[in-house]
């Protein structure tokens, strides 16, 4: 905690020199999506682009190899898209973060609500803070009416569809409003947002 506070000028000083990097927008379209974001925008524009999604119950040999695999696209130059739900797609994203390697991360719910009395005062937390301070960081909340998009929706059925045939489960359509939608029409925007043509 003495530390935190002793840090609080140098934290500052950054806010301060780099104030577009730490602006809130409320209203940023890409691809036909809109989303609330924070952090430097150029990533969007980055012609190399990987996505990394790992189910929750991935072993530590397959999340080492998909590490292995996001680290050599991210020394080639990618910029990497996650939402970073899973505890595999969170060693990965760390791992990233640390490497000083530049991240987009999709959040479900991660900025205060609009004319909030939080949302002036708002920054990223922790290491976050320290990423999007060097341009290396942008995080992209959807808004409401991207979630709840035909297209996102169309994606995000397709793909529980095949991981109901994977298992032999019979599939069962899920709540628009439920987390499970939402964790994997993260994980779907992501995607969409990766391989566009720039």
């Amino acid at each position: 905690m003495i530390n935190y506070v002793k840090d609080n000028p140098r934290r500052l000083w950054l806010k301060k020199n780099n104030p577009d990097l730490f602006r809130l927008h409320r209203h940023t379209e890409m691809c036909g999506l809109s989303f609330t974001s924070l952090g430097n925008h150029f990533l969007l524009d980055w012609h190399d682009n990987q996505t990394v999604e790992m189910p929750r119950n991935a072993t530590v040999e397959q999340v080492q190899k998909r590490l292995q695999l996001a680290m050599a696209a991210a020394q080639n130059g990618a910029v990497t898209y996650t939402a970073a739900i899973s505890k595999g797609e969170q060693l990965i994203a760390r791992t990233l973060r640390k490497q000083g390697y530049p991240l987009v991360v999709l959040l479900s719910d991660g900025f205060p609500k609009e004319g909030s009395p939080h949302e002036r005062f708002y920054k990223p937390w922790g290491i976050y803070f320290e990423a999007c301070s060097k341009g290396q960081l942008l995080l992209l909340e959807p808004t409401e009416q991207t979630f709840l998009n035909a297209d996102i929706q169309s994606a995000v059925e397709e793909t529980l569809r095949r991981k109901a045939a994977e298992r032999h489960y019979g599939y069962k359509q899920i709540p628009l409003k439920s987390q499970r939608y939402r964790f994997v029409a993260l994980n779907e925007i992501a995607k969409r947002l990766a391989r566009i043509e720039r």
